[in-house]
């Protein structure tokens, strides 16, 4: 376009000349003057033309594809990545779609004291699985492994009809399958998989009786045993008020767990109704509190006993303590369990729900309690540490079993250093003592050191 207006402007001065060769001086100056203002005016618009080309050629290569396509422009290849609307996310080429993968690396290694611990539980502090019957003295051990490590894929689009719609999918090496001869490999599992969009959640998530951000901070694991600590499919529904409050209700993956006589196996019920869950959180300034309730229903494994009704409630909270640092902070978790014994970690892998007696045919909910506290005091913005202790205790039926899981104690101590924001340096001290039904014991204590890289 340019080139042609530079061309025309040369024809017209020519042409002009051309007519003027036979004119009188006068004519021939007046044509002269006209020529000029006519080439100036010609230049005026050859520059504004100009300057119109090159802004539209650093639209084209700075803006998204998307963006260049709505305007009508073919899309023009990028050639560096794109900044997403989600911290540490980019832009997938040629979408409105952020994508973010995080994750973490983690090493520990684990000293233990006393207390011999059934298969799977070496690796975390799972108190219940202490042995109380004195079959090993000692039990002595040492372990360092890279279990705890995960991965994690995160998807974002910041607007829909329905609001911001987010896919998660997460996975770790806490699964079954290894081996300490040769690899030492471990299997990768499923944590989380979700599907967002706006006030709905669907997939594998934190069950909303769960409260993952009052969790104390501990190098193990397993954590406290006091706390509810169950990652399941559910389908949540979820309203935010005004001035932090919020409100959510759930239906959730049932897992009733049932004991058919005092010697026998825990297992699992038929299951044929959901839990039913229920959540209120208050969010502000201090912290925050949150109330949790759940409804379940335990199946009977035969005809002799009946189904049974089971409820759980919690209170969870975080408070912080300005008073003693700025960062300091107290978190909590009271939970009362009838008939829902793995709403509180400590009983979910050993106890029952139901007891069933077939001498009697009678049915006998499981009722526990449990809960924990964890202090944490920053020392420096690097240098913190965490105090957290947890009690759990059952009020066992008459006709369980002497071995059965009555009460445990679980205690630690760390400190975690923090030289940069995404490494862990810590070490850690821990203590846990399980009693039976007839009053057997078992103690154990661990010294754990953990280094942590996320990303």
């Amino acid at each position: 376009m340019v080139r042609r207006i530079e061309g025309a402007g040369r024809a017209a001065l020519l042409v002009c000349g051309v007519l003027g060769w036979g004119a009188t001086p006068s004519r021939a100056q007046d044509r002269t003057e006209r020529l000029e203002r006519l080439i100036l005016e010609q230049q005026k618009q050859l520059d504004a033309l100009r300057r119109e080309v090159g802004g539209l050629k650093a639209a084209r290569r700075t803006a998204p594809p998307q963006v260049a396509a709505k305007a009508g422009a073919a899309p023009a290849e990028t050639p560096y990545v794109l900044k997403g609307g989600v911290p540490l996310s980019w832009r997938l080429p040629g979408t409105d779609i952020d994508i973010k993968i995080g994750g973490k690396v983690k090493a520990d290694a684990i000293g233990r004291i006393g207390g011999n611990q059934s298969a799977g539980a070496e690796d975390l502090f799972a108190v219940a699985a202490i042995d109380t019957r004195r079959t090993r003295f000692g039990d002595d051990a040492v372990r360092i492994h890279g279990r705890e490590s995960r991965f994690n894929l995160e998807l974002t689009k910041s607007w829909t009809p329905l609001g911001r719609a987010r896919g998660f999918i997460e996975g770790d090496f806490f699964g079954g399958g290894g081996n300490e001869i040769a690899s030492n490999s471990d299997s990768f599992r499923l944590r989380h998989a979700l599907i967002e969009i706006g006030p709905l959640l669907a997939g594998q998530w934190w069950s909303t009786f769960s409260d993952p951000s009052a969790y104390g901070e501990t190098l193990d694991f397993q954590g406290a045993g006091g706390q509810t600590f169950i990652r399941q499919g559910l389908v949540r529904y979820e309203h935010k008020f005004a001035g932090g409050l919020s409100a959510a209700l759930a239906v959730e993956n049932p897992e009733g767990r049932v004991q058919f006589g005092p010697g026998a196996a825990v297992t699992s019920s038929r299951d044929t109704f959901p839990d039913i869950v229920g959540r209120v959180r208050y969010q502000g300034d201090f912290g925050h509190l949150q109330a949790a309730a759940v409804v379940t229903r335990t199946n009977a494994p035969n005809a002799l006993a009946s189904d049974e009704t089971g409820y759980a409630g919690t209170i969870t909270g975080r408070v912080n303590l300005p008073a003693i640092g700025a960062k300091d902070n107290i978190r909590f978790q009271a939970t009362y369990a009838h008939g829902a014994t793995r709403f509180i970690q400590e009983t979910a892998g050993v106890s029952p729900s139901v007891f069933y007696d077939p001498a009697t045919r009678q049915a006998e909910a499981q009722k526990t309690f449990g809960g924990y506290v964890a202090f944490q005091h920053w020392w420096t913005n690097e240098l913190r540490s965490n105090l957290v202790y947890s009690y759990v205790r059952s009020d066992l039926p008459r006709f369980a079993a002497a071995t059965t899981f009555k009460h445990s104690q679980y205690g630690a101590a760390n400190l975690i250093w923090s030289p940069v924001p995404e490494l862990d340096l810590g070490v850690e001290l821990l203590y846990g003592l399980r009693e039976d039904k007839d009053g057997a014991t078992g103690t154990q204590t661990r010294l754990q050191s953990s280094v942590t890289y996320r990303f």
